[in-house]
């Protein structure tokens, strides 16, 4: 699948998460030469290092496995002009290319959702291409260890092997 497919069927569990009221886990959808595997990172949204532990971990499991490409599936706040709304944002990356889907939430009675906008790589803060691994990146037998422990099957972010 590209990452536009596999984006598009992200952004779709999110609206249907969404719609069922339930809380939106980001949820990482990650191709490797061996196959891909999606990763959930549920952590406190108040307690940034937690956010930036999540981050670190998911970048190092990605070289660890050599990962070719990534799409990201989260919940956001998007600001304008002093007021916000939420909006299910879904991230792709590979060496080749950027793009991004989002899609506003508009929290009334009924909720309902806007039809989805498609972005340029040029909006996509280029942090997320330096979660993949450089060609030349290296790991340790200690953060394998460490990674195998967190990503295994009772680990706190479990690698759901998809293929």
């Amino acid at each position: 699948m590209s990452l536009v497919d596999i984006m598009i069927d992200q952004i779709g569990d999110a609206r249907r998460t969404i719609e069922d009221g339930k809380p939106l886990v980001p949820v990482w959808v990650i191709a490797t030469p061996e196959g891909s595997y999606r990763v959930y990172t549920e952590f406190d949204t108040t307690k940034p290092e937690q956010r930036e532990r999540a981050l670190l971990l998911v970048s190092r499991f990605m070289t660890w496995r050599l990962a070719t490409s990534f799409v990201l599936t989260a919940e956001m706040r998007l600001s304008t002009e002093g007021s916000g709304e939420d909006a299910i944002l879904a991230v792709g990356v590979s060496r080749q290319e950027r793009v991004g889907l989002v899609q506003r939430i508009r929290r009334r009675d009924p909720l309902t959702l806007t039809s989805p906008e498609w972005l340029t790589a040029e909006q996509i803060d280029e942090t997320y291409s330096s979660l993949l691994p450089s060609r030349k990146s290296e790991i340790t037998i200690e953060e394998i260890a460490e990674l195998s422990a967190v990503f295994g099957e009772d680990g706190e972010m479990v690698a759901e092997r998809l293929s």
